[in-house]
């Protein structure tokens, strides 16, 4: 009897895969309880009711049958059943089909059909395995072992997987395209535009106050005094970068370019030259692409129904990390910490000893998932320790090559005892064996500019989101105001207030202020 509920299982999840993952169901087990019971009254046994215990055994029996078929997420106990209550999220109907064709009436034929499967080619790994255990090998590089000569071989164990290329293609597709715009490097047409454009004093102390303001007012006085300079000129300031030389009341041009330009605390009564980026106007074209692709079966490292799921909103919660309970915050599938190490140097901000960092109770936050932690040249081997500590392994160690506003590398930094600091580390653990990972997709090295102290570039966010997935849970340690984003959980001291979307981990806050 079982057995007949099962392929009737199959049949009906098939038939109302897009109606069980859309609105209002959204794969709520309850509401799929009813849909079934009301199916098979309709149209098959009306004298037969399932309830939600029998449901679950049945989609349980479907997995083991045929693995991953049905994804059930827990969602915690139920008020109407002893079982915990799920929520289908992933709906595979390739392998639904697969299985039906294997219930109806084939399924004890199974091992017959896997052994007829494997009999009509040979097994290319145990061909490997076998030329590769002849002792002959390295005399016969030529000779064919099973089919198979050492350059094919070689050639098949270099060649990415297609979990890899998969991977690899959702990323290129998905991506957002942010322009780049190529630098004029004619220090003519800077002078020039610098000229035109600071001839006003407000303009100059404008700058001054805020030398990240847009350029949009400098745009103007260009277009407006476009007769001063010459046509090539002007029509390079629309499509090029042009780092615009600025002459305060104290600089000076013979010291040569401040070792810190936008990023200088005293850029008032700094008297080395400074720079404001004027980016052009003209956007560069985005490249094409194809937006009838179909990504619906690029489902690693993604929510199945991610069309159905809207990433949700930026969160965070203002507290000192040390005493929060991490408990609370659940389960993350990656997590950033941008720990304030004591470098023995005197900061803008509060540190935290080494035996603190390590007393925090990380390993509460993820049962499987990687873990980006920012370390500095001293506290590589500390950050190792606490790798360790926490459950992971070492994966991969990153680095960040630091670029001025002049998109040249930084021979001056802010920290170093004997060298300056021209690079940051990143150490990549992992727990578990998650097999959601995308892998090989991006490489080890970021090289970016740097902004205002202690902010971290935005590639970091973007790599993860691309090696977990944009609908996991994120979390990032140490946080601030300038790194709340939408998919990511932010918890730090230095964080405005306390903002909370997600039902259960806003409830379990309430729950500790109430108990506090």
């Amino acid at each position: 009897m079982m057995s007949v509920n099962i392929s009737l299982l199959v049949d009906f999840l098939i038939q109302k895969a897009s109606v069980i993952l859309q609105p209002p169901v959204n794969g709520d087990f309850c509401l799929l309880l009813k849909l079934f019971n009301s199916w098979l009254g309709d149209k098959i046994l009306p004298d037969i009711k399932v309830s939600l215990d029998e449901l679950h055994h049945m989609i349980v029996e479907i997995n083991s049958l045929s693995p991953r078929s049905v994804l059930l997420d827990e969602e915690g106990p139920s008020a109407l059943s002893s079982v915990k209550t799920f929520k289908i999220s992933w709906i595979f109907d390739v392998r639904l089909h697969a299985l039906r064709d294997r219930l109806d009436g084939k399924a004890i034929k199974e091992n017959n059909f896997k052994l007829k499967h494997k009999s009509r080619q040979k097994d290319p790994l145990k061909q490997l395995s076998k030329m590769l255990s002849d002792k002959n090998t390295t005399k016969k590089i030529d000779e064919q072992v099973g089919g198979l000569s050492m350059e094919v071989c070689t050639k098949f164990l270099q060649e990415p997987t297609a979990m890899v290329k998969l991977a690899r293609e959702k990323a290129r597709l998905t991506t957002p395209f942010k322009p780049i715009f190529k630098v004029c490097q004619n220090d003519k047409h800077s002078k020039v535009l610098a000229n035109v454009c600071f001839s006003k004093k407000d303009i100059v102390n404008a700058v001054t106050r805020n030398i990240h303001m847009p350029g949009t007012s400098l745009h103007k006085i260009l277009f407006q005094y476009r007769s001063l300079m010459s046509p090539e000129i002007y029509a390079c300031s629309q499509e090029k970068t042009h780092n615009l030389p600025i002459k305060f009341s104290n600089s000076e041009t013979s010291p040569g370019d401040c070792s810190y330009l936008d990023t200088c605390h005293k850029m008032r009564s700094c008297r080395y030259l400074h720079y404001y980026t004027l980016t052009p106007t003209k956007q560069p074209e985005k490249p094409p692409l194809n937006n009838k692709v179909d990504l619906s079966e690029y489902t690693i490292g993604q929510c199945y129904t991610s069309e159905f799921r809207e990433v949700s909103a930026p969160q965070w919660i203002s507290c000192d990390v040390r005493y929060l309970k991490f408990p609370l915050l659940g389960k993350f599938a990656a997590i950033i910490s941008d720990p304030a190490w004591d470098i023995h140097m005197s900061l803008p901000y509060g540190t935290c000893k080494d035996l603190e960092l390590m007393s925090l109770p990380v390993d509460k936050l993820q049962d499987e998932g990687i873990i980006i932690l920012w370390v500095t040249g001293r506290s590589i081997d500390v950050g190792r320790k606490a790798l360790h500590k926490w459950g992971y392994r070492m994966s991969n160690e990153m680095i960040w090559i630091k670029l001025n506003q002049l998109k040249r590398t930084i021979v001056t930094g802010r920290t170093g005892h004997w060298l300056n600091h021209s690079k940051e580390h990143l150490l990549v653990g992992v727990k578990g064996n998650p097999p959601w990972l995308n892998r090989l997709i991006d490489v080890d090295t970021i090289v970016s500019g740097t902004r205002e102290t202690s902010r971290k570039p935005d590639e970091v966010y973007d790599m993860v989101e691309r090696i977990v997935g944009k609908h996991s849970r994120k979390l990032e340690i140490f946080g601030r105001d300038h790194n709340v984003r939408p998919g990511w959980l932010t918890i730090g001291n230095q964080l405005t207030g306390v903002s909370l979307q997600e039902p259960m981990l806003l409830e379990a806050y309430d729950d500790l202020l109430e108990r506090k």
